[in-house]
């Protein structure tokens, strides 16, 4: 039953983002290997929080559209993730989910041991805190740009062109806060509901995961704006920031004037690196706690 909900889900979430235009064909092909290794598992969390971050995410990468476009006249083209994009922002959820999966499929918390419990709420927490971060870089990407004030970069509070890889506003950092929170909030109504009984019976620590979750979130999209203000290279070009540009792009556009960074990654691994860290960070201050 539950692979037949998987793939109806996964199907249905694939086709309507190509027809809205959030996906390109190779966004929609990764995204169904995310769908159907996270929608598969017998934990609802799992499906709960990525419904939570890809539905708000991409709603907010379209609200007020028309606005983003005048800021950056390459937003139609960006709205639309491709397969790097997606991976980037849903392959170590999906590593994650599929690694539940072989420890825990069918089981119950009341029946495991003390040492199953705590991978069970490692591998949990791990979770929470990758998608986490990519919904609070996504809110405050999408939300901070339409900011009536310019932002600031992260490493030198200086003012900066919307745009600017490293740029944080106070709309920005509440939007990172809200998206963390929201999606620890779906992890904890998801959980209470399938595992009340474990709750109550102590089987299950009461972990306050929308308060993880806001954390963590607001961490890690700290770490993407640190990151791309020091690795990743914004340039002003025509008054408008823009980044990953190649060396021959360039020398066509002539007259172009470095902001911030170095040219060293792209967007796509900045994504990776602050999603990647931010879980890493979790999972070495759960090990402290346990």
């Amino acid at each position: 039953m539950r692979i037949y909900f998987a793939c109806l889900l996964t199907t249905y979430l694939c086709y309507s983002s190509l027809r809205k235009r959030s996906l390109s064909k190779s966004g929609a092909l990764a995204a169904a290997f995310v769908g159907l290794s996270t929608a598969s598992n017998d934990n609802l969390m799992f499906v709960a929080v990525l419904l939570a971050f890809f539905v708000s995410s991409t709603y907010w990468t379209k609200y007020q559209a028309r606005e983003k476009k005048k800021i950056d006249p390459s937003f139609e083209k960006s709205s639309r993730r491709d397969w790097k994009q997606v991976l980037c922002n849903g392959g170590l959820g999906s590593v994650i989910s599929l690694i539940y999966q072989y420890n825990f499929d069918g089981c119950r918390p009341e029946d495991m041991t003390a040492e199953q419990r705590r991978l069970m709420v490692l591998l949990t927490w791990a979770y929470i805190a990758f998608y986490a971060c990519c919904a609070a870089d996504t809110w405050a990407s999408e939300l901070g740009a339409l900011s009536s004030n310019w932002p600031v970069l992260v490493t030198t509070l200086s003012p900066v062109p919307p745009g600017t890889n490293g740029a944080i506003s106070k709309l920005g950092m509440l939007s990172s806060f809200a998206g963390g929170a929201a999606v620890g909030l779906a992890a904890d109504i998801a959980l209470w509901i399938q595992y009340f009984g474990a709750y109550r019976s102590g089987a299950m620590p009461k972990i306050p995961y929308n308060m993880l979750g806001s954390l963590l979130g607001t961490l890690g999209s700290l770490l993407d704006s640190l990151l791309g203000a020091t690795i990743q290279a914004s340039y002003l070009v025509k008054r408008q920031a823009v980044s990953d540009l190649s060396a021959s792009e360039l020398r066509q556009m002539g007259d172009v004037k470095l902001i911030a960074g170095r040219n060293i990654v792209s967007n796509n691994m900045v994504n990776v690196l602050s999603s990647v860290s931010t879980t890493a960070i979790a999972i070495l201050v759960l090990k402290a706690l346990l």
